[in-house]
């Protein structure tokens, strides 16, 4: 941001457009409910019935807990079992295993994408040599660690209980061990799931695939709110500039989103639209947070005891 300098940051937003904000507000919120329907489609062939409202409730409350932890995806995840649980009277294994399940097929989608788009800028599209050679190490690595996720789940060698047995290897405690027994359990439920849910699995995945084009059509919306009409390159570019901001281990990514986004726009000499892009999309973060940490606050619980919990 001192790099672009104050003066050329705020000056996009001096073109501001009403309209259009209105219109990533409406892409934002359209992508809570797809992303909700995800996990409502997991559940169902799961054989549990749980109204949308609800799903959705507690979709906002992960996304507000993995925005304030260092890792995207992850920290919300326990809360939003957590509260499936208590809620509903579920047992552990079927409330934690449907967030795991919609998690990673929604992350295997927005990985798999992610992949395509860049291999298809390398092909279709002029790049500097620098963003090939990233873009190039980029889908290739997340490519394998697709085949990596899935080939060990089918095979029954759990990816996430193998995590927890390595850490436990280390740190020796009566609660690693005990977790690691339960997420076992857990992987069992996702396997079973892949295997004999057939039809729930490739409704989780044609929602996920909704979720591009909107995502595509929200950024473009943010970006003609502050008078910018950006190509597609570069829509793209600044999509997953925010997708890899999201999985380093820093909370709401501070500093990473908003150097991305400087380095995609700087591209095309225009690195404050970058900035101010950034700002526009850490603002609707920080919205969605606060709505979801009420309504967090509305079960009972603080952000705190929650962590604790989890």
């Amino acid at each position: 941001m001192i790099f672009a300098g104050f003066d050329k940051i705020i000056e996009p937003f001096k073109k501001f457009s009403l309209v259009y904000l209105v219109l990533f507000v409406l892409a934002t919120t359209l992508l809570h409910i797809i992303n909700s329907l995800r996990w409502a489609a997991v559940l169902k062939y799961q054989g549990v019935k749980v109204p949308f409202l609800l799903l959705l409730r507690y979709k906002l409350i992960g996304t507000a807990v993995n925005y304030l932890t260092p890792a995207a995806r992850l920290g919300g995840e326990p809360v939003r079992g957590y509260l499936l649980k208590k809620k509903l009277s579920l047992k552990s294994k079927q409330a934690y295993s449907s967030i795991l399940i919609e998690m990673s097929l929604g992350m295997s989608i927005d990985t798999l994408f992610i992949s395509v788009i860049l291999i298809a800028m390398l092909l279709f599209f002029t790049l500097p040599n620098q963003i090939v050679g990233f873009a190039l190490t980029l889908s290739l690595l997340a490519t394998l660690l697709l085949i990596i996720f899935y080939s060990t789940l089918i095979k029954r060698l759990g990816p996430f209980s193998f995590i927890f047995r390595f850490f436990s290897s280390f740190i020796r405690t009566r609660f690693l061990r005990k977790l690691a027994g339960k997420i076992v359990s857990i992987e069992d439920s996702m396997i079973e799931f892949l295997h004999f849910r057939r039809k729930g699995v490739i409704q989780a995945i044609f929602i996920s695939m909704l979720s591009w084009p909107v995502t595509f059509l929200q950024y473009k919306f943010a970006l003609l709110s502050i008078g910018f009409d950006a190509s597609i390159t570069i829509i793209l570019l600044s999509i997953i500039a925010t997708s890899f901001a999201a999985i380093i281990p820093i909370p709401a990514a501070f500093g990473v989103q908003e150097a991305g986004h400087f380095s995609v726009f700087s591209l095309v000499a225009a690195a404050n639209v970058g900035i101010a892009l950034s700002i526009l999309i850490r603002f609707k973060d920080l919205i969605s947070t606060l709505i979801g940490l009420i309504l967090l606050s509305h079960e009972g619980l603080s952000i705190i005891e929650m962590l604790k919990k989890k």
